[in-house]
């Protein structure tokens, strides 16, 4: 057998004005009257979160403001600068690659073949900065091992007498001849350099040249180092240019 149900209980709230004599009133469930505290409790906590809410959100606010303060004083007292000193510095990098074309050309018309066919021509190829470095570097260590064996400059430093091509006889001053070499002033025991890493093939008297030294380089050259007063090198040895 069914329950009856529960007769719904309500209380009546009249409201009285103190300047208006009328009296208004109204009826509300008993329940909610019994259960108001829980509803204040209820809507002080909503209440307090949103205030809570809105302190975060604020907070929130002045970061995202600040931020923006602080990427507009990135783009003007930085990104902009650096930007101009970025397309400065790709005029020179290209200013820089062009000259390396020439040198690749300049070696490569006296014999020096053995740089590598992709050096020169680099801005063609779209890279990031630091492979570009990267790229650079890597090339100017190749174009230094090879200038390192090709002869350049003088074996000792002092004053020339006597320079290449066809000169008065030195002897007679009759007529010319053809010198085949450069004379430079020294002392007795001056030392004398390799202009160039390479290999000796001749440490001896030789006829024209007294005490000589020949030595050999990649790409095909050779040097010839004469009238010396003492050979401190045997055949067969490594040379390196200091």
């Amino acid at each position: 057998m069914r329950n009856p149900r529960k007769k719904k209980e309500y209380s009546t709230l009249m409201i009285v004005s103190k300047n208006n004599p009328s009296v208004k009133s109204f009826s509300v469930r008993t329940k909610h009257i019994e259960r108001m505290k829980y509803y204040i409790i209820s809507l002080g906590l909503i209440l307090v979160s949103l205030v809570i809410a809105i302190v975060v959100l604020n907070h929130e606010y002045q970061k995202n403001e600040s931020a923006k303060r602080d990427l507009e004083r990135f783009k003007k007292e930085i990104a902009g600068p650096l930007a101009t000193d970025t397309n400065i510095a790709r005029i020179y990098i290209k200013k820089i690659d062009s000259k390396l074309i020439q040198i690749k050309e300049y070696l490569k018309k006296r014999g020096v073949k053995e740089l590598s066919s992709n050096i020169g021509g680099h801005q063609n190829v779209k890279i990031k900065a630091i492979a570009s470095y990267k790229y650079y570097n890597i090339y100017l260590a190749s174009l230094l091992k090879d200038i390192k064996y090709l002869p350049l400059g003088y074996p000792h430093a002092n004053h020339r007498c006597t320079k290449y091509g066809y000169r008065a006889n030195p002897f007679s001053g009759r007529g010319s001849e053809f010198h085949s070499g450069v004379d430079i002033i020294g002392d007795t025991g001056d030392p004398v350099m390799s202009t160039a890493n390479g290999t000796v093939i001749v440490s001896t008297w030789h006829y024209g040249y007294g005490k000589c030294v020949r030595i050999q380089h990649k790409h095909g050259y050779q040097t010839l180092y004469g009238h010396l007063s003492k050979i401190n090198v045997k055949n067969g040895q490594k040379i390196s240019a200091n």
